[in-house]
């Protein structure tokens, strides 16, 4: 029984032994980890929201443009325009929103009083007095005719009198009544128009109310925003450049009409290239976030550009049929993005480059 645990155990160490020979043989004899792909550029489509007709183009296939630099300007006249009458809204709505906030100036309020008093003392204060005059007279008429109707009517009922005597008694006395409603409202209309005159008064001096207040602010605010749209639409006349770039494609001319949000010009933003790569699932583990590598192109032969390791998919695939060997594409791939550390004018989108990771 001893001899043949021996054995067992040598058998055992002698596997251990061969199966760490074959993965140090494996790992070594891979080396460092190289993938081939594609240089690529972010592209930026630009134009604008309104569109219209060109008035002038700014620069040319080809240029390298800073940020904020102008590409081109539409024609619009009718924008300007609205923004002109926006602003005078707004300058109408501000000073009307301070007038209320103010109140009436102290000459107004002493206006007011003095024309309050002069109705008072004067033509308001006269008609009201000869309104009630009139309507004291008419009541007086109004007692007559009643009492001419009262004995009438008794010396109707005595035959004394002709039936027309009565009829003319109650015609009388209908007259009367009418004239005492009518000497009433024009009472009530006199001193209705003394009051409105105090109530303009009582208004000047006391200024606006709050509600008024608030409407005039909320049409201030309204005309703000109306003027802000057309500012933002004025805007959209010029396409600019919203990061350096170089503009790849600016096919349009002064005097062409193009669609509100079609793109114009077609830039490839500066320094901001980057690599995808494809590295098998087996060699993934070599790979990590903000890792440095080298990039290597056929057309500078010996130099390396630095590379950092950006984004590591999580969803494996199979190799696309353009970046390795057609032995190759049976095998699961996960995508790797690595951006160039520094921008360098030589290097170009499109260029088949090789990337190495350090082993």
């Amino acid at each position: 029984m001893q001899p043949m645990k021996r054995g067992v155990a040598v058998i055992a160490l002698c596997a251990v032994a061969i199966f760490g020979a074959v993965s140090w043989y494996r790992s070594h004899a891979e080396g460092p980890l190289v993938v081939y792909g594609t240089i690529e550029a972010r592209n930026i489509e630009v134009g604008s929201k309104e569109g219209g007709r060109i008035a002038e183009v700014l620069v040319r296939e080809g240029d390298a443009v800073a940020g904020g630099t102008l590409l081109l300007r539409f024609e619009a006249p009718e924008m300007e325009a609205r923004v002109q009458q926006f602003r005078g809204v707004l300058a109408l709505a501000r000073a009307n929103l301070a007038k209320m906030e103010k109140g009436s100036r102290p000459e107004e309020i002493a206006e007011a009083r003095a024309a309050a008093a002069a109705d008072a003392a004067g033509f308001r204060g006269a008609e009201v007095a000869q309104s009630r005059a009139e309507l004291e007279r008419a009541r007086a008429e109004l007692v007559n005719a009643e009492l001419r109707l009262k004995r009438a009517r008794d010396l109707r009922s005595q035959d004394l009198v002709p039936q027309q005597a009565l009829d003319d008694a109650e015609a009388a006395h209908r007259s009367a009544r009418a004239a005492v409603d009518a000497a009433n409202r024009a009472v009530n209309a006199a001193q209705g128009r003394l009051e409105a005159a105090r109530a303009v008064t009582a208004r000047v001096e006391s200024g606006f109310r709050s509600e008024e207040v608030e409407a005039a602010r909320a049409e201030l605010q309204r005309a703000e925003g109306a003027l802000l749209e057309a500012e933002a639409r004025y805007a959209e006349r010029e396409v600019r450049v919203p990061a350096d770039a170089v503009v790849e494609t600016l096919d349009v001319r002064p005097g062409d009409l193009i669609a509100p949000g079609k793109p114009v010009a077609k830039l490839l933003e500066a320094g901001q290239m980057y690599i995808m790569i494809y590295v098998p699932e087996t060699r993934i583990g070599a790979v990590r976030l903000g890792q440095r590598a080298e990039l290597r192109v056929n057309s500078f032969p010996g130099e390396t550009f630095p590379l950092t390791v950006e984004q590591i998919r999580q969803q494996a695939e199979f190799l696309p049929r353009n970046v390795q060997t057609p032995e190759e594409r049976v095998h699961q791939v996960i995508g790797v993005k690595l951006r160039l550390d520094r921008a360098d004018q030589r290097l170009r989108a499109g260029m088949s480059a090789q990337v190495t990771f350090p082993s």
